[in-house]
């Protein structure tokens, strides 16, 4: 759907990389494709943030600039390809980040994060200080003046506050996360929240990135 929509925007953009893992659905970009023979679209079978790495560094980004959509499937988003992405200084980004992946994964008792969760965690936040900001020691002590391990401290709003201070420490501007909620509309949301959509401007000028997150703010305000 956002493929499509994206060939769909006028004015255009003079080119599109689709950038996709999975066969089945790298079939369907093809065939998506071959319905716009007048546009220039290249179609990228990588995993997403190896492939964005990789074109971050093939521009002369002085003279170029991007838009670019970063839909990803669970906990997958390296924090290193938003490095890559706001080193640029030319790409503006859409985030829609993994607000339920987070607060899942950072599990209520400390005790039940495994390596793969801790890892995971870190690998999109881009540190592990998610253990302090998130976590604090238990009260209550067994027998033996033993402590019964961390539980967490902060709740889903803050966790995502820590988010929105990681970004903003990246990227010259980011706007609030926009809230997605598993029902209902943004005057009446429904159900857990499941994803916070982000806006983040990398060029560094401020009358760019002024402008660029006003026009992010008419569009979250829509939604």
């Amino acid at each position: 759907g956002s493929a499509r929509r994206a060939l769909a925007a006028s004015p255009g953009f003079h080119k599109y990389c689709f950038i996709e893992l999975l066969p089945k659905k790298l079939v369907a970009l093809k065939s998506l494709a071959e319905e716009h023979p007048g546009k220039t679209i290249e179609i990228i079978q990588s995993d997403a943030n190896t492939a964005l790495k990789s074109l971050c560094t093939q521009y002369q980004w002085r003279n170029e600039r991007a838009v670019l959509f970063l839909d990803p499937f669970g906990m997958h988003v390296e924090w290193t390809t938003l490095e890559a992405i706001a080193k640029t200084g030319a790409i503006d980004v859409w985030y829609l980040f993994p607000y339920a992946g987070l607060y899942r994964q950072a599990a209520i008792n400390a005790n039940a994060l495994d390596a793969d969760k801790e890892a995971s965690l870190t690998r999109v936040l881009g540190t592990d200080e998610w253990r302090q900001a998130f976590y604090v020691q238990k009260r209550q002590t067994d027998l033996f003046g033993g402590d019964d391990g961390e539980e967490r401290s902060a709740d889903h709003g803050e966790m995502l506050d820590f988010v929105s201070k990681r970004l903003k420490g990246l990227f010259p501007a980011v706007t609030a996360p926009k809230v997605l909620y598993q029902g209902g509309d943004s005057k009446n949301p429904s159900g857990a929240p499941l994803f916070a959509l982000y806006f983040a401007a990398s060029n560094p000028n401020p009358k760019a990135f002024g402008l660029a997150t006003k026009i992010a703010k008419d569009i979250l305000d829509t939604l």
